[in-house]
């Protein structure tokens, strides 16, 4: 199903085979395919990669203090792009095999931690793996459009109680251009699977965080679409990021 405009919530179940059949598809030769899809196009994989890491890791202001959590953090792309010395980075995805593959992949790297657990879960998360400091740096990369409204405002509202007074939230998320879109069930040839998302307009997003990060003393310091038409072949959704301050 294709729904534009309207509100449809998506299963969390669908969404969770799909990613289990994701994991079975990694491949050393174009590894963040596994998350960034594009399967048959490795170049593009690569020089979206690299778009991103080169306009959002240096607003992330990473420096010897900088405590990290990674939220929906897949197999560890963003570990792999900060090669800044830090305090701690923490990665949590709800995919198990992520969260393995991650903790492979990242076995030789210090201070490197990865739990499963859900995106709107944050808190359970870590205090089942009795994680105690707060953190100081947070990224929510591509996550929101795999959750319904009401727990798009539970993330946003556990993101304030695990950070610092002292805070950067970098958000990048694929938004519907003009409306909202909404796939549920709907057959993706391109990924040869059944895929389930939730597109939400620039506006919608702001909203929500309006209710729950606003309040809470964060301020939008930029935002802006992340890649030009070069390195956006869709037609209704687009990557665009927000950083939050306070």
């Amino acid at each position: 199903m294709r729904l534009k405009g309207g509100h449809e919530e998506i299963n969390y179940d669908a969404t969770k085979a799909f990613f289990n059949n994701r994991a079975g598809k990694y491949n050393e030769a174009n590894p963040y395919a596994v998350t960034m899809y594009q399967d048959n196009n490795p170049e593009l994989v690569k020089q979206r990669n690299a778009k991103e890491m080169e306009k959002l890791l240096p607003l992330l202001k990473l420096d010897k203090n900088s405590r990290v959590l990674d939220i929906a953090c897949g197999i560890g792309r963003w570990s792999d792009a900060i090669t800044t010395e830090i305090d701690k980075y923490c990665g949590i995805d709800f995919c198990e095999e992520f969260i393995l593959k991650a903790r492979e992949l990242n076995k030789e790297k210090n201070n490197r931690f990865f739990f499963t657990g859900k995106s709107n879960e944050i808190t359970v998360s870590l205090l089942n793996n009795e994680w105690e400091d707060k953190f100081n740096r947070i990224l929510l990369i591509g996550a929101l459009v795999y959750l319904n409204d009401e727990d798009l405002e539970n993330t946003f509202k556990q993101i304030s109680e695990v950070i610092t007074d002292s805070a950067i939230v970098v958000i990048r998320e694929p938004i519907g251009i003009d409306e909202r879109l909404t796939l549920k069930q709907h057959f993706s040839e391109e990924l040869e699977d059944n895929y389930n998302a939730i597109y939400r307009t620039r506006d919608e997003i702001v909203a929500s965080m309006e209710k729950t990060l606003f309040v809470n003393g964060f301020k939008i310091n930029d935002e802006a679409f992340l890649f030009d038409k070069a390195l956006n072949n869709r037609k209704e959704t687009a990557q665009y990021y927000f950083v939050l301050e306070r």
